[in-house]
């Protein structure tokens, strides 16, 4: 098996300096993968400062690794060999049981420091805002709920040890532990099998156990399900394009009786009328038919009158557990640390918050630095 893997190897050592110079020179640069949904390396700078500074040799390197010819197919042709040669880890994706495809997560890959730093900011936050009702929601992925079908005796971290430090840390606010909840429906489809996001479903049970908190009752009959597409590949198959892996399905849940609204992004720079955006769905990364992806500011202001207004300061993970809070609230601001630069202070003045949900999953809360930003 290592001898096939070292022929591999040295196929693609030399189709990479043989064909892909003169492939990159006859042909115009792809400026997006929308398989990675990212954008890639453009054609490096040629000068002396960069020559010296070793710039030139890096970003070419960048440059290569992004434009070779086929670059996407030999992923599949490496992935097709590991597989055969019995792996189940690859990229960093266990191919597990039921056709799941599920992130491989190491204890690295929770730092230590940066989960005190964010634990310590979001106390500092509550103690500034002891007038507002504060829940905190950190959610467990795939690797921790739907750990039965990792492979045997995959390594893996215990998420349990960075959920239990901020339950029992943080200070004056609600912590939402998800755990039992999710864990009772774990053979439902929670998660989806090719992307690291929870489902519409995932985020409904989420959705029950927070309203329930609240002392409010939450019936399933309640919503209308509507299957939006039966082709979602999400960020996991785009790691290793494993061809064999299951499409995923998206829904949406929509309330029988739902609240007027408007969305204002931005501060107001766009509106729309719903907080789907449909044209999504004929894209890479459907999963970004929620609000259309990640934005630095989103409000909603719906026709509810109950003189509460949600703020919520989030990662990805909310784009999907927002659309059940809609009848709660008069109006539901929605932050992302990474991308909002104003006045966090002000803007919650501005607005009259009363309420606040700090909701992420529990890695990107154990690595994001900006949301130390919030105290």
């Amino acid at each position: 098996m290592k001898k096939i893997n070292n022929i591999f190897l040295t196929i693609i050592f030399l189709f990479i300096i043989i064909i892909t110079p003169l492939f990159i020179i006859i042909t115009k640069d792809k400026e997006f993968s929308e398989n990675e949904n990212r954008y890639l390396s453009s054609k490096p700078k040629f000068s002396f400062e960069n020559i010296v500074s070793g710039k030139f040799f890096k970003d070419a390197e960048e440059y290569i690794n992004d434009q070779f010819i086929f670059r996407e197919k030999l992923y599949e042709i490496k992935t097709q060999i590991q597989i055969l040669m019995g792996n189940k880890d690859i990229n960093g994706v266990y191919l597990a049981e039921d056709n799941y495809l599920i992130e491989k997560h190491l204890q690295e890959d929770f730092d230590e420091n940066i989960l005190e730093q964010n634990i310590e900011s979001i106390n500092k936050f509550a103690e500034q805002n002891k007038d507002k009702n504060i829940d905190v929601m950190i959610v467990p992925t795939a690797s921790l709920i739907l750990q039965d079908k990792l492979p045997k005796n995959a390594p893996i971290y215990d998420q349990n040890e960075s959920i239990n430090k901020i339950r029992e840390n943080i200070t004056n606010c609600n912590f939402i532990d998800l755990r039992e909840t999710l864990f009772s429906h774990k053979e439902e489809y929670i998660y989806y099998k090719t992307d690291h996001h929870w489902t519409s479903l995932g985020a409904h049970y989420a959705y029950e156990t927070f309203a329930n908190k609240k002392g409010k009752q939450i019936d399933k009959n309640d919503y209308e399900i509507e299957t939006i597409t039966n082709e979602f590949k999400g960020t996991l198959y785009s790691k290793i394009l494993y061809k064999k892996a299951s499409n995923d399905t998206i829904e949406i849940f929509k309330p029988k009786e739902e609240a007027k609204y408007k969305v204002y992004y931005n501060l107001g720079k766009k509106t729309s009328d719903t907080i789907y955006d449909f044209e999504k769905i004929n894209s890479k990364d459907k999963y970004q038919v929620f609000f259309g992806g990640n934005y630095p500011e989103i409000k909603i202001s719906t026709e509810n009158i109950n003189n509460k207004n949600l703020l919520i300061i989030k990662d990805s993970y909310a784009n999907s557990f927002i659309p059940f809070l809609l009848n709660d609230y008069e109006n539901i601001c929605v932050i992302d640390l990474r991308y909002f630069k104003e006045d966090l202070e002000q803007y919650i003045n501005d607005n009259k918050i009363t309420n606040v949900l700090i909701l992420y999953n529990i890695e990107n809360f154990s690595q994001d630095e900006t949301i130390k930003y919030i105290g």
